[in-house]
């Protein structure tokens, strides 16, 4: 190698490799020599370009240096160790010479001679040459780094670094530093974000050095971790299933991944903040973005402070960042809201479902399963259970699906078979709430010894802990008999549901088992989901919104407990003949108005928060003090509305007859006596603002607030004490505390007053033009002690205050949730009773059968009539009047099947659903829309309507109308009303027939229920008349019909039911209405003919080979020889016909 006295060490790559090789413009100049070094000139920042790092032919004449020397260089920023492109650590220059570029073609000899390459051996180098490589070398990271904010690093770290780099001067140093940073250097370009993964790999974990020499993690940004996005990143890893909002200062942030999240949600902006991407909301925000992300259908983590500013300015670690802790965990069915929370519009309360399943036997369609079902709100502290068969298509599990609908459901991983999985995998993609619904999952379901002894265990810790009515009946045996009596699934899921709920805290929700209830009843009618959904019940099938449902029509409820109740009535109407009629009393007694206690009542309930809700906050510790003071103030209100508790009786003028009101009225005075007690114990007013310190009455009922105080009050004299050895020592009498901003116990000194007199240890809190405010330290010290007195008594208030409320719970919960539940009753009582104050509605007539009665075996009338009846919701929606219908099905006089033909659009569909929903508003307890109505009681309003596929549970559009048919045909009952519309139409036209006739055939003859079918198949029509004359009447929907001159006809439709069958549909004449061009209906109307015409002449066809076969059969009775010969060819006649 040329030039001996350069030390050869393996070749380093060169920034030549991170740039062009392009040349670039430089100043020419004369290369210079000096003896002592000159730092170089600062550059201006530039924009990024190609480098050339290449030197002049003059540069490259100078001779190198024959020897490397150690010497301090003269100027800190200049980088005095460089490496040669091979590798070789430059010698120490004598002297400095000046830069002289020249502009140096891509081509030329000293282009060549500097051009990188593995294969080319290193060069010699003068000294000149090297110490203007080693200036440009300086000028390109300084120009780099300040162009690229990934290599930028806080001041504080940079002065570090430089010191540590460059080392005090006159400090003996060696070449080999040159290698550290030209590698620190490649390290900063490895940082920047790349494609492969290499040089990701490569550094993984990258730190620098901190101001203490301590190392510092590196961000995917470049820059090191700071002490609150250490916490972040630990807090994250920590909880990776969780949605984090972390309280830092004012506001809620959002790091990373969930701010995305956030600003997809919430339409807020997510920014970039050094190694994170960020979002932030204010804090008083918080429930309502916090509600918005739980309706989505994620799980929420709230971490907060665990520091106070005056707790940690007295601690040892008041220089480092606060402490932050998870605190709180949400998921939309766990989250249990304000009472007063003004953005839920919704009266609903979020549920939780949880499933437990076991198979009966059978395989494939045949295959039966237990289903076992706990559902809780925790919002309200209502459970609701139930154990039921559901066959392959999980029809029975659907239908509580779609009564519930659940904001989140608690399932098993693996023990679930494929078609429940499939089933809830769909009504989970396919909800049609707002909201979404979550699904949690726990490994596999405990076997039920290990749940029993798990929920014995949950009670019996209860029970201990607290002399509830939960205990009371834990001594008495009755709260374990109830446990012991569900069925095994329902104890596997309620134990799970106890595991799941309490890691939020909320499982004292299941702690009332009196309170259970059973979803199913001997008195109650299920809708299925078919009918749910058929009906608009809950919510209409164009926008999936209440308006336009019946629920719309009927919740005229003024609380929210009040509609919840509602919901459950319309949902399971009443098929207990006595209960009904002990409803529509109740609401008839409500419209007369002769009552002033029901008057009272009812305006009592306007004003009444949800004390279902706050009841519930009660119980998980989650009421703050105005909530306390509002629900206590509302259950005085409506104790005082009744007197002792036997001026309920009869003989009271003033008092409802009706029993149900009677009971209801008589529930509320036994809220005095446990109101008393809590009324005796707090303050409202003090409640109501908010104060946990000075709500309570007796102030020795929780010393450890009074101790705190005690202590407060002492500094605050010793402050006192201070204030008049201050005045003494500044000769200012007159002297006062003075509070700014907040900051108490200020020195407030005038300027114009001896300022010499102003102690040297006082401390300088802020100026104005005409004084100057101090602290001493005697009273800095004394704040923070009075601080701490302040933080120890507002936590003895916190904990008074949990326990005032676990002593409500434990004490008077049952008391209080009986009196709500009653209140829910006459909420529900008085909105029906609103409904039925509407024009032309009337109280349905509940009959039992007669004695000669052989329509039913049951002690009730199979007997339905409606007279004039009215679509309750088309006729709210509708301007135009709505033209009434009547119909009438069973008993002694009518049959139990109407089968309706007629036009399309003729509101055939319209029709049959306007008798069902008059049956279910009956049965509710409702005035129906008609001038009469007459009905024994139903047991089942089954529905067979519409057309959809469900392609994610595998059946088409026919598979799915077979499906519900058949879960129609299996639980029809005598007493049930059952709705085909248009059954067959998915499949061929003679295999409609067939299955529409025979299904039919069987609801008639076999199961002998109430059938209105609507069918576009006249054949069937008669031909199950004429079958069964008694039991079926063929109707169909009125219209008027006129020809053209063009030969199409106009059809006007009646919308009245009327006797005997319609001769067509008008399909082409509903097709023209509904825009099709003229050219389209013209060929569909030629067609139409044609196919008429042939099935006109198959039709006389077959009449006149009926009646050829007649005659032969009537001449083949007295043949003789001769005349056999003219019957065979009679014979071959009519085999020819046939053909």
């Amino acid at each position: 190698m040329a030039g001996g006295n350069l030390r050869p060490t393996n070749q380093q790559p060169t920034l030549s490799r991170f740039f062009a090789q392009s040349p670039t413009k430089t100043k020419a100049g004369p290369s210079t020599t000096a003896a002592k070094r000159k730092a170089p000139t600062s550059t201006s920042r530039r924009d990024s370009s190609p480098i050339d790092l290449t030197l002049s032919s003059d540069e490259a004449s100078t001779p190198p240096a024959a020897k490397k020397r150690k010497t301090a260089p003269t100027h800190a920023h200049v980088n005095r160790h460089l490496f040669l492109p091979d590798g070789t650590p430059t010698p120490e220059p004598e002297a400095e010479a000046a830069p002289h570029h020249s502009g140096t073609a891509p081509n030329s000899p000293v282009h060549d001679r500097w051009k990188y390459a593995a294969s080319q051996p290193a060069v010699d180098r003068t000294a000149s040459e090297l110490l203007e490589k080693q200036q440009r070398r300086a000028r390109l990271a300084k120009a780099l780094i300040a162009d690229n904010n990934s290599f930028h690093r806080p001041r504080a770290e940079a002065a570090s670094s430089d010191t540590e780099r460059h080392g005090e001067e006159g400090e003996e140093s060696d070449y080999g530093d040159g290698d550290d940073k030209f590698r620190e250097l490649q390290a900063a370009f490895a940082l920047k974000p790349a494609k492969g993964g290499a040089r990701r790999k490569a550094v993984q974990q990258p730190t620098v050095k901190g101001r203490k020499g301590k190392e510092k993690e590196v961000g995917p940004s470049g820059l090191a971790y700071t002490p609150l996005e250490l916490q972040v990143k630990r807090l994250k890893e920590e909880h990776p299933d969780l949605l984090l909002m972390i309280l830092i200062g004012y506001k809620y942030k959002f790091y990373g991944e969930d701010a995305k999240i956030a600003a997809q949600h919430l339409g807020i902006v997510a920014y970039p903040d050094r190694n994170f991407t960020c979002a932030s909301i204010p804090d008083h925000r918080r429930d309502i973005h916090l509600k918005k992300l739980l309706s989505q259908g994620y799980k929420i983590g709230i971490v907060e402070q665990t520091e106070t500013a005056a707790l940690k300015k007295a601690s040892e670690t008041r220089n480092e960042v606060f402490d932050r802790q998870l605190t709180h965990v949400y998921t939309a069915a766990t989250y249990v809201d304000a009472l007063d929370s003004v953005d839920d519009a919704n009266k609903s309360a979020p549920l939780l479902m949880c499933l437990a399943e076991h198979s009966l036997g059978g395989m494939g369609a045949d295959e039966i399963v237990g289903v076992g079902m706990i559902v809780v709100c925790p919002s309200t502290g209502d459970v609701v259970w139930d154990y039921f068969k559901d066959g392959h298509m999980r029809t029975e599990l659907e239908t509580r699906m779609v009564h519930v609908k659940p904001n989140e459901l608690y399932i098993p991983e693996q023990s679930l078979s494929k078609p429940t999985q499939r089933m809830l995998k769909y009504f989970v993609g396919h909800a049609t709430t707002e909201h979404k619904i979550r699904v949690e999952y726990f490994k596999k379901s405990l076997p039920h010894s290990d749940a029993f002894d798990r929920v014995s265990s949950f009670y019996t810790d209860k029970s201990k802990s607290s002399a509830s009515a939960a205990s009371e009946s834990f001594a008495s045996g009755k709260l374990m008999e109830a446990i012991a009596g569900l069925p095994n699934l329902v104890t596997i899921a309620l134990a799970h549901c106890i595991d799941y709920l309490s890691t939020f805290n909320i499982a004292d929700s299941l702690t009332a088992t009196k309170f259970f209830t059973q979803f199913t009843t001997k008195e109650h009618m299920l809708l299925n989901g078919n009918t749910v959904t058929n009906l608009e019940i809950f919510q209409n099938e164009t926008d999936f919104t209440k308006h336009g449902s019946l629920m719309w029509i009927l919740d005229k409820t003024l609380t929210k407990f009040g509609s919840r109740l509602l919901h459950s009535w319309v949902g399971k109407p009443l098929v207990n003949i006595e209960l009904l009629k002990e409803r529509t009393d109740a609401i008839e007694e409500a419209m007369e108005g002769t009552s002033q206690r029901l008057f009272m009542l009812r305006d009592a309930l306007r004003k009444l928060p949800d004390l279902a809700k706050g009841l519930c906050r009660i119980q998980y510790g989650k009421c703050t003090p105005p909530e306390l003071a509002t629900l206590l103030e509302a259950f005085d209100k409506v104790s005082r509305l009744i007197g002792p508790a036997d001026d309920t009786t009869t003989r009271n003028p003033n008092q409802p007859k009706s029993p149900l009101w009677r009971s209801i009225l008589s529930s509320l005075p036994r809220l005095s006596e446990p109101l008393k007690e809590i009324l005796d114990a707090v303050k409202l007013n003090e409640a109501a603002e908010g104060s946990k310190i000075e709500m309570w009455r007796d102030t020795e009922r929780y010393p450890d607030i009074a101790d705190a105080d005690v202590g407060m009050r002492g500094v605050e004299i010793e402050l006192e004490e201070e204030l008049k050895s201050i005045r003494k020592i500044l000769k200012y009498p007159s002297l006062k505390w003075t509070t700014v901003n907040g900051d108490e116990y200020l020195i407030e000194y005038p300027k114009d007053r001896d300022q010499t007199r102003i102690p040297s240890s006082y401390l300088l809190h802020s100026s104005t033009k005409k004084a100057r405010r101090y602290y001493t330290p005697k009273i800095k010290s004394k704040l923070h002690e009075r601080a701490r007195y302040a933080e120890q008594r507002q936590a003895a208030a916190d904990r008074a205050f949990l326990s005032f409320l676990e002593e409500i719970a434990g004490r008077h919960y049952a008391v209080l949730r009986d009196a709500v539940n009653k209140l829910a009753v006459a909420d529900c009582l008085f909105a029906l009773a609103t409904v039925a104050h509407n024009q032309d509605y009337v109280r349905p007539e509940f009959v039992s059968a007669s004695p000669s009665s052989s329509s039913s075996s049951s002690s009730e009338s199979t007997e339905l009539e409606i007279v004039d009846g009215r679509h309750p919701m088309v006729e709210e929606l509708l301007a135009a009047p709505f033209i009434p219908n009547s119909i009438c099905l069973g008993g002694d006089e009518a049959p139990n099947c109407t089968i309706i033909t007629g036009p399309n659009m003729g509101g055939k569909s319209s029709t049959v659903r306007m008798v069902a929903l008059l049956c279910v508003m009956a049965q509710v307890g409702s005035y129906v829309p008609a001038k009469r109505m007459r009905m024994g009681m139903l047991d089942g309003v089954l529905t067979r309507m519409g057309a959809s596929d469900e392609l994610a549970r595998g059946r088409s559009t026919f598979m799915v109308e077979m499906s519900e048919t058949s879960d129609i045909l299996r639980t029809a009952t005598p007493r049930s009303l059952v709705i085909l519309d248009e059954l067959g139409r998915g499949t061929s036209t003679f295999d409609g027939m067939a299955l529409a006739h025979a299904v039919t055939s069987h609801l008639i003859s076999a199961t002998r229920c109430k059938t209105l079918f609507i069918t576009h198949y006249p054949s069937v029509a008669t031909s199950l008349a004429s079958q069964y004359p008694l039991e079926v009447r063929n109707a169909h929907m009125g219209f008027r019909e006129e020809r053209r001159g063009d030969g199409s006809r106009d059809v006007a439709f009646l919308y009245r039911v009327e006797e005997g069958l319609a001769g067509e549909s008008f399909g082409i004449e509903c097709a023209r209405l509904a825009g099709l061009g003229d050219g389209v209906v013209e060929v569909a109307r030629e067609w139409a003919g044609r196919m008429r015409g042939v099935v006109e002449a198959r039709k006389r066809r077959n009449r006149a080979r009926q009646a050829l076969k007649q005659i032969v059969e009537c001449l083949d009775e007295s043949t003789t020889g001769s005349k056999r010969a003219a019957l065979g060819q009679l014979s071959s006649l009519i085999s020819g016909m046939a053909l």
